[in-house]
């Protein structure tokens, strides 16, 4: 008789009692609402440590203030410069020193240099020595610096000189005409006024204002011509005028009467 065979499968074993889950260690809880963070336990939930990504090093200050104010305080300062040389400009006084001593034919009286705002001489071209021919001379008054103000004057006259020219008087009258005639080129374009001093005479003002007022007058007594001019301007803060010309016309017109009546 055959021994008993085990069953092939065994009867169910009942399962072992639970066992209880061992304790936790302490300061580890339950994971909290809100920072479960997958990975293995323990990891670090974000916004701890190092900053999320995104976040850097704080930006830098801008300089655009800076820049700015640089610029504008170097406009400042140039435009300080350009205000305190055109002061400067405005307030000098032109001329220089008190010049020399006039030779005849050029001497002026006091009134008509204050007038005219000029008292230093300075001789352009005096004349030859040679006993015949023409003589010419070359007078001029300028200013003074710190007598005749800051506004330009300039009044100068050329002088020929025809009475050793031959031994024929008449001769040399008639060459000091021809010389007299000759500068009516100058009234092209300009205004001509004829005038009752010496033989023949005439003033001569342009046409069109400029910022420089200038005239000249001719004139003609004898076998002398002068060719007088009266030049000069007014200075402004910005830019320079001419000044009245009726004042110029007096002061030309004063100089002629005095050197004709030598």
């Amino acid at each position: 008789m055959n021994a008993p065979q085990h069953p092939q499968n065994p009867p169910h074993q009942p399962a072992p009692p639970h066992q209880p889950a061992p304790p936790r260690q302490p300061g580890y809880g339950p994971p909290q609402p809100g920072f479960q963070h997958p990975g293995h336990p323990g990891a670090q939930p974000p916004g701890f440590g190092q900053p999320p990504t995104g976040y850097g090093p704080p930006p830098k200050k801008k300089r655009t203030g800076l820049v700015v104010g640089i610029v504008v305080g170097v406009a400042v300062l140039v435009l300080a410069g350009v205000v305190g040389t055109m002061y400067l400009k405005y307030t000098a006084e032109p001329g220089g020193g008190p010049g020399e001593e006039p030779i005849a034919g050029c001497v002026l009286s006091d009134d008509l240099k204050s007038q005219a705002h000029v008292s230093s001489f300075r001789l352009i071209q005096a004349p030859t020595n040679a006993k015949k021919g023409m003589k010419q001379t070359h007078c001029a008054w300028e200013q003074t610096k710190g007598k005749d103000g800051r506004n330009t004057r300039r009044l100068s006259f050329l002088v020929y000189d025809f009475t050793t020219f031959s031994d024929k008087p008449d001769r040399n009258v008639d060459q000091a005409h021809d010389n007299y005639s000759s500068f009516t080129s100058y009234a092209t374009g300009e205004q001509a006024k004829p005038l009752g001093i010496g033989d023949e005479s005439m003033i001569l003002i342009p046409s069109s204002p400029t910022d420089l007022t200038e005239v000249n007058l001719l004139v003609r007594k004898g076998t002398v011509v002068w060719n007088i001019r009266y030049q000069g301007h007014d200075k402004g803060f910005f830019t320079d005028s001419g000044f009245p010309v009726a004042d110029a016309e007096a002061v030309a017109i004063k100089a002629a009467e005095e050197l004709t009546s030598e």
